[in-house]
């Protein structure tokens, strides 16, 4: 390798570094999406599973990556849908949020740093990430195109592009 390539790997290792030890947990006090804003009181689906790894071999770098944790929460309208079996078909209004932790200290103290959401906005024939918004963080902004959130969600698109349902929980959790 390179001398300049080493000093870019150590750059880039020390801005990851620092952009990761500035993470701050969720302020879910403030205003938001009525759609998400008490999803606490939802039925948590990963309650007593260890939700950590990468099973799918998808999360790489996103979602807190292989070493992070994660708690998934769905509300009344997705419940039965996600408690089921396939095939997954959301209803309209379903909302799932996921709290990402950093490691196994986070997770047991319950301090996230990190929240994403999915909506379920519209049904049609076939499954289509275009019936999903996606939003970042507890007051983000619901977005109906994402490219990057439907690109790993398109491997789910038999589940209707959710990878956490009762069937993904029993295989790897």
């Amino acid at each position: 390798m390179k001398p300049s390539s080493f000093i870019k790997a150590g750059l880039f290792l020390t801005v990851s570094g620092l952009v990761a030890g500035c993470a701050s947990a969720p302020d879910y006090s403030g205003d938001t999406d009525s759609r998400w804003a008490d999803f606490k009181s939802w039925t948590k689906i990963t309650e007593g599973r260890t939700g950590t790894g990468d099973p799918t071999g998808l999360v790489s770098g996103v979602h807190k990556g292989r070493e992070g944790y994660r708690d998934v929460y769905v509300n009344d309208v997705g419940l039965a849908t996600n408690q089921g079996t396939a095939p997954y078909k959301y209803p309209v209004g379903s909302v799932i949020v996921k709290e990402q932790f950093d490691d196994l200290a986070a997770f047991k103290a319950q301090k996230p740093t990190d929240l994403t959401i999915m909506v379920k906005l519209r049904d049609s024939a076939t499954p289509d990430a275009k019936n999903w918004g996606w939003a970042a963080g507890y007051d983000g902004k619901l977005e109906e195109t994402n490219a990057f959130c439907s690109g790993c969600h398109s491997v789910a698109a038999k589940d209707d592009f959710v990878f956490t349902n009762e069937d993904f929980l029993k295989k790897f959790h």
